[in-house]
């Protein structure tokens, strides 16, 4: 992360001139991408996207840098997913695609596959041998079934029956799986990593015109620059502001500034996000709230109240059709050993 930062302020190609002022906060006149826009905005294999979804999809396709802001169940994934799709058939080389955690970056990395994209998941070394539901995608899985690389097939197949090679071998080995690597990193349509993963040693060498950031309000600033410097020419923060930031454990780093993400750092500094506006997640008189506190009374229901019925579960609800009640505990709230959080006994 540090040395993101670092790369930001002395290496004028790390990002455009346009995101690097952006980001430092600097008045730049409004710039437009021109490019062919789709005839259809969703795509192939997801859902059909809603009017602020198509709304979101084509603003970000023409603007260098945009916030994508999602409250709870309004359609991320797939809007981000649907973003990406376009992106990458634009063919300006692959879309590095990114988040904070593994599992947002698995969630987003199958829908993205379900597009018919040529995907690359890239793992930390370290979890390679970790399953997850998009383990196929993975880096080191696919290297294992290329089947143009006999040479290194039959030196892995040798290596797992021995358990080790010899010195020749291993350097052979070693060389074979750097040539692979790279030529399935540059030939995909899309790399997905973690935002610390991004400064893997085997993206150093490539550039990333388009940069999409899934959960973006979940990571750090500085988490955020690692792929963000990688030759971002168009950036896209997803996220929202009005849920759980990033996660500070140290005090007096929170205090300093690092619990306040890029995206929210940026609708501070007057850059205003685009708002997916129908959520299919809840209840309507759940939604209400959120709705009315959080987000001027702007979210729509996609969702009815005949839908979030369930069948065979009989409860009497205070009011039977508001499915919601506040449960008074009686005890002592206590501060836990945490020093942060609070309980009841």
């Amino acid at each position: 992360m540090q040395s993101a930062l670092k790369t930001f302020a002395v290496d004028e190609t790390s990002v455009s001139g346009y995101i690097y002022h952006k980001l430092l906060g600097h008045e730049v006149e409004d710039v437009i991408i021109k490019c062919q826009l789709p005839k259809r905005f969703t795509a192939q294999g997801l859902p059909d996207l809603n009017h602020s979804q198509v709304y979101a999809v084509k603003t970000v396709l023409q603007r260098p840098l945009s916030l994508i802001q999602g409250p709870p169940g309004t359609g991320k994934t797939v809007t981000s997913a649907t973003i990406v799709y376009h992106l990458a058939r634009q063919g300006n080389g692959p879309v590095l695609v990114c988040a904070p955690s593994n599992i947002a970056v698995d969630q987003l990395t199958e829908k993205i596959h379900q597009t018919g994209l040529k995907v690359v998941r890239l793992c930390a070394k370290s979890r390679e041998a970790i399953d997850s539901p998009v383990s196929f995608l993975a880096l080191h899985n696919q290297i294992r079934n290329m089947e143009s690389m006999p040479e290194l097939q039959k030196l892995q197949q040798l290596k797992d029956e021995t358990g080790e090679l010899s010195s020749a071998d291993e350097k052979r080995y070693r060389a074979l799986k750097r040539t692979a690597e790279r030529e399935l990193l540059m030939n995909a349509d899309v790399i997905c990593c973690t935002c610390v993963g991004a400064g893997d040693p085997r993206l150093a060498k490539m550039q990333f015109r388009s940069i999409l950031i899934d959960e973006s309000t979940q990571a750090t600033e500085p988490e955020c620059m690692v792929p963000v410097v990688l030759g971002a020419k168009q950036l896209i923060l997803v996220g929202d502001h009005c849920q759980l930031g990033p996660v500070v454990m140290c005090k007096k780093a929170a205090k300093a500034g690092l619990s306040q993400s890029l995206f929210e750092r940026l609708v501070v500094l007057g850059i205003r996000p685009i708002r997916l506006q129908v959520q299919y997640r809840m209840h309507p008189a759940l939604s209400a709230f959120p709705s009315n506190i959080f987000y001027e009374g702007s979210l729509q229901n996609g969702v009815t109240a005949a839908d979030r019925v369930k069948k065979g579960f009989d409860f009497q609800w205070p009011q039977p059709d508001k499915p919601m009640f506040f449960y008074v505990t009686q005890g002592q709230e206590e501060i836990a050993s945490s020093g942060t959080s609070y309980l009841n006994r």
